[in-house]
């Protein structure tokens, strides 16, 4: 009876509420949006935390022991690959150098005075206009990648693309940008710019590839191993940043035991997996734009608590006789409780529909402006939905304390 009873008067309590029960709904909406907002963030991170090492074709990684993440990753000498090809099972051991570089950013609209000195357009107006921005020319980093044209390691489509371009490629001072960059870095504008320049070095774009940008670089450029040492000033090709090994089908744990015990100590060996697992852990756990979205979730999901716990208890206060009449026709303060706790959880429900509505599409309007990959993942909308049941639960049952007021003595 009590199952049969609740639900009905709970669900009058919400339709007839009037301004309390659209309050209620749009302050924890709100705050679920907020959830979600930065569960898809946390999520983006994750995504873009492994996508430079996803687009690279290797079965073992070979880095400095000072190697920190895919933005930082060191030097090691090249004698450590020509060493790692003398363990039977490596199959082939491919260099690769990346750093960060200053690039010249074509001005907005084109015909602008070519000056550096002009005031910049923030940050919130470049992501909000995107490439509609009106700007000098200016000097950006991005992240340059070089390696051996004859041998890329990189998996389709990339490798398609320098395929494609590799003649062109040959030539020196000549790029691939990535068609993904942010807007000021020109893709848009490619066929009708020539002014380009990486490190004060006048350079041609020749195409591009797609790859998804992320957190620390708003755009990437790929060259060949020639130029990325002349122009970043690297002097020679004996130092590389990272060594991609394939090695025989199922034998990469074997290989990379075999390699620790072969390559001196200035060299770190991973496998593929622990590579992939390092990067989410630095970008998810070990900096603070993984623990600030965290953060963000707890406290959005308190403001909903607050919210949803002060309609009720307002609810509950203006209407004491009501709930004093009920407890004298024989309703039992745990019955009455009953009533509170679905009512709260009604309002999350509902509020948890209309939060999702309104996340995807500011999901995809994010994802659009922002570059960044915003995916509404199961885990995620379970989460989401698990927390707004405990919040509808807890603060239902926190109300419960005001009616413990509703005494039918004061009827008469």
């Amino acid at each position: 009876m009590l199952g049969m009873r609740n639900p009905p008067l709970a669900w009058r309590n919400v339709a007839h509420g009037g301004r309390r029960s659209v309050a209620a709904i749009s302050g924890a909406a709100f705050s679920l949006v907020m959830v979600l907002l930065q569960l898809g963030f946390l999520q983006a991170v994750r995504i873009t935390a492994t996508n430079n090492f996803d687009v690279l074709d290797f079965d073992v990684l070979l880095t400095s022991a000072r190697f920190e993440q895919f933005y930082a990753p060191g030097f090691l000498p090249l004698e450590r690959l020509r060493q790692a090809q003398g363990v039977a099972t490596v199959e082939s051991a491919t260099p690769l150098y990346a750093t960060f570089a200053l690039w010249r950013c074509p001005p907005s609209p084109l015909d602008a005075p070519p000056d550096d000195s002009g005031p910049r357009p923030g940050a919130l107006s470049r992501w909000l206009s995107g490439s509609r921005t009106a700007r000098p020319l200016q000097r950006r980093q991005l992240y340059v990648m070089g390696f051996d044209l004859d041998h890329p390691p990189f998996r389709p489509p990339i490798r398609d693309s320098i395929e494609a371009n590799r003649a062109r490629l040959r030539v020196p001072n000549r790029v691939l940008l990535n068609a993904e960059s942010h807007p000021d870095f020109g893709w848009q504008v490619r066929d009708r710019y020539r002014d380009w320049e990486l490190e004060d070095t006048a350079v041609e774009v020749v195409g591009g590839f797609d790859m998804l940008r992320g957190f620390a670089a708003d755009s990437t450029v790929l060259c060949s191993d020639d130029d990325f040492v002349r122009i970043c000033g690297y002097g020679s090709r004996e130092t590389i940043n990272l060594g991609l090994l394939k090695v025989e089908p199922g034998t990469a744990d074997a290989t990379v035991s075999a390699l620790r015990e072969t390559l001196p100590g200035d060299v770190r060996v991973s496998s593929r997996a622990e590579v992939l697992e390092h990067e989410v852990d630095h970008w998810v756990n070990q900096t603070s734009t993984g623990k600030l979205f965290a953060v963000g979730v707890l406290v959005a999901m308190n403001v909903a608590a607050v919210v949803v716990y002060q309609v009720l208890s307002n609810d509950v206060r203006e209407h004491l006789p009501e709930y004093a009449t009920l407890r004298a026709m024989g309703y039992s303060t745990l019955r009455l409780a009953g009533i509170l706790i679905f009512q709260a959880t009604l309002y999350m429900l509902i509020s948890f529909a209309v939060a999702v509505a309104i996340s995807e599409v500011v999901y995809r309007a994010t994802e659009a402006l922002a570059g960044i990959p915003m995916v509404m993942t199961r885990e995620n909308l379970a989460l989401t939905f698990a927390l707004a049941m405990a919040v509808g639960a807890i603060t239902g049952g926190l109300t419960v304390n005001r009616l413990r007021s509703a005494d039918p003595a004061d009827l008469f």
